[in-house]
C-alpha cells in the first residue's frame, strides 16, 4: 500500500477535526501548565510560536527580532525589536506561565521592568482582565500565547492505563484499516514536527533550526528542553567560528558543568586532564557565556542510563558540531538512502575521552561506549531529518516509511495497550515500524492522553465506524 504525502495526513486532520465538533463543548477546569517557564521561554526564542500575533487588545504584533537571553537578573530577553500596530519598539520582553505572575514576581515595582515592551503569557484569569503595568504605572502590551488558549483543541480525554473501549471497533477492523489509520496519524505528527522546522527557521536560519532540533534529539525525553536550551546560548554559528577545543569548552561551561564540585571529584587522571583542559579554555570566555545562578539550565540526572547522562549527551552534541560540515549535509545536498548516510556519519563519530567515560569524574569503563546509540540514530532521522527535509521533498515519506521501529517506551506500550488490549500479535504487528509507533503516539495524544479517569465520554471508539468505511451516517 502506498499513500502519498501529506494526503494521509489531510483525511487524518479531517477526522480529528470532524471528531472533535461531535462533542458538546465544556467549561474547561483551571489547571497548570505542564511546561516549565524555562519550556516556554526556549521555544519562543527558537520561534517556535511564530512571529505574528494578536495582542490582547486586538494589536498586531510581529517580532522582528527576538533579542538576547538575559543571563542576569531582569527581563528574561532584552535589546528585542517588536513591531507593534505597525510602530518599532525596543527594549525587553519578559515572558511567564500566568499573567498575574507580573506583579507576584514583583516586577510591577522593578525599575528593571520599567523598559518591557511586551508581556508574554500562557495563561490568564478567565473571568476579569489583568493589566500589566510598569512601576510608573504605564501600560505594558500584552499576549496571550494563542497555542495555550484553552478553548483551542481536543477536550480533556485522559485515561488511564487500562484497555480502553476502541479494542473492540479497531479489533473489527482489517489490518489494511488499521494501518492505513496509523499511516495517516503519522504522516500528520510528521507534517507537524516538519512545520515546527520550518517556523524555528523563519526565526533564525536553516542551520541553527536543525541544530537545536539535533540537540533536542540527544537530550532524550527528560533533557530535551536542557539541551534545546544549550543550543540557543551556543548557537551553531559562534560555535562554528571557535577552534574544535574551544568549540567543546563552551559547550561544557554554558551546560554549567564546569565547576570546582566536579574536578574536584573527579578520581580518574584522564578526567582530570580532561576537565584542566576544559576550565583552561573556559574561564577565558566564561564572563561572555556564563549565565547566572538564577538562569542555570536544569539539568535531570535520575532515571537515566549511565551511557544516557547529560554529560555524555553534551559530549555528543560536541563531536557533531566538529564534524558539522558533513553531518549537515543531509539537509543541505539531496542524497539518495537517508537512513544509510545518517547511520554513516553518526558511525564515524569519535571522542578520546567520552567513548570511555560516563560523566566528567567518573574512572574509565571497562568497555568502549558509542557516542550515539542505534535508538538515537533512529530518532536523529524520524525527529529532525526527516521532518526537515518531508516539506520539501515530499517523496521522501515512502524512505521514512521504510524506517523499522525504535525500542518501545513507557508511553509506547501504555499507547499500544490501550488501542490493542492484551492482543499482543497486533501490538508486534503495528508497532513494528518507525512510523507506526508515530501514528500510535499521536492518536494517544489526540484522543487518550495521560493519567486521567476513564474513556467512557471519548466519541474516538464509537466513530472509528467513520474511517474503515463501514457506517455511511457522516462522509469525512
Amino acid at each position: 500500500m502506498s499513500t502519498r504525502y501529506p494526503v494521509a495526513a489531510d483525511r487524518y486532520d479531517a477526522f480529528r477535526s470532524w471528531l472533535w465538533s461531535q462533542g458538546d463543548a465544556v467549561l474547561r477546569e483551571a489547571h497548570a501548565s505542564p511546561e516549565t517557564e524555562l519550556e516556554i521561554q526556549a521555544r519562543w526564542f527558537g520561534g517556535e510560536f511564530g512571529r505574528t500575533f494578536t495582542g490582547i487588545d486586538g494589536e498586531e504584533i510581529r517580532i522582528v527580532q527576538f533579542g538576547h537571553w538575559n543571563r542576569a537578573a531582569g527581563p528574561d530577553f532584552t535589546e528585542a525589536a517588536v513591531e507593534i500596530d505597525g510602530e518599532l519598539k525596543t527594549g525587553p520582553v519578559e515572558i511567564d506561565l500566568h499573567a498575574k505572575h507580573w506583579e507576584s514576581h514583583g516586577h510591577g515595582e522593578n525599575r528593571e521592568f520599567d523598559e518591557v515592551v511586551l508581556h508574554v503569557f500562557t495563561d490568564a484569569p478567565s473571568l476579569h482582565r489583568f493589566f500589566t503595568r510598569t512601576s510608573d504605572h504605564r501600560r505594558v502590551c500584552q499576549l496571550q500565547l494563542p497555542q495555550y488558549a484553552w478553548s483551542q483543541g481536543p477536550p480533556d480525554f485522559l485515561p488511564e492505563a487500562f484497555p480502553g473501549r476502541c479494542v473492540a471497533p479497531l479489533s473489527a477492523m482489517t489490518d489494511e484499516e488499521v494501518e492505513s489509520l496509523l499511516l495517516a496519524a503519522a504522516q500528520y505528527r510528521l507534517r507537524r514536527k516538519s512545520a515546527r522546522l520550518g517556523v524555528m527557521k523563519e526565526a533564525s536560519s536553516l542551520g541553527q533550526s536543525m541544530f537545536q532540533a539535533v540537540a533536542e534529539a540527544l537530550g532524550f525525553r527528560q533533557n530535551k528542553t536542557a539541551m534545546s536550551v544549550l543550543a540557543q546560548r551556543c548557537p551553531i554559528r559562534s560555535l562554528l567560528a571557535l577552534d574544535e577545543p574551544d568549540r567543546e569548552a563552551r559547550l561544557f561551561g554554558a551546560a554549567g558543568f564546569l565547576d570546582q564540585e566536579t574536578f574536584s571529584e573527579a578520581r580518574d587522571p584522564a578526567s582530570r586532564t580532561y576537565l584542566r583542559d576544559l576550565w583552561d579554555r573556559w574561564w577565558k570566555m566564561r564572563d561572555e557565556v556564563e549565565p547566572s545562578a538564577t538562569r542555570r539550565i536544569p539539568w535531570r540526572f535520575a532515571g537515566n542510563r549511565p551511557v544516557n547522562h547529560p554529560q555524555r549527551r553534551v559530549g555528543a552534541l560536541a563531536s557533531i558540531v566538529n564534524d558539522w560540515e558533513s553531518f549537515s549535509a543531509v539537509w543541505q545536498v539531496r542524497v539518495n538512502n537517508l537512513e544509510k548516510i545518517v547511520n554513516n556519519s553518526v558511525n564515524k563519530l569519535s571522542h578520546p575521552y567520552w567513548e570511555r567515560h560516563y560523566t566528567l569524574r567518573s574512572d574509565i569503563s571497562d568497555s568502549p561506549l558509542r557516542l550515539v546509540g542505534k535508538d538515537r540514530c533512529r530518532d536523529l532521522l524520524g525527529n529532525v531529518i526527516f521532518p526537515g527535509l518531508v516539506g520539501v521533498e515530499p517523496d521522501l515519506w515512502d524512505e521514512y516509511r521504510a524506517l523499522r521501529n525504535v525500542d518501545t517506551n513507557q508511553k509506547l506500550r501504555r499507547a499500544a495497550l490501550r488501542l490493542f488490549g492484551k492482543d499482543a500479535k497486533r501490538q508486534k504487528l503495528f508497532t513494528s515500524y518507525y512510523h507506526q509507533q508515530q501514528g500510535l503516539l499521536q492518536i494517544y495524544r489526540d484522543f487518550c492522553l495521560e493519567d486521567a479517569s476513564g474513556c467512557e465520554h471519548c466519541p474516538f471508539p464509537e466513530q472509528l465506524a467513520q474511517w474503515s468505511g463501514k457506517s455511511s451516517s457522516v462522509a469525512i
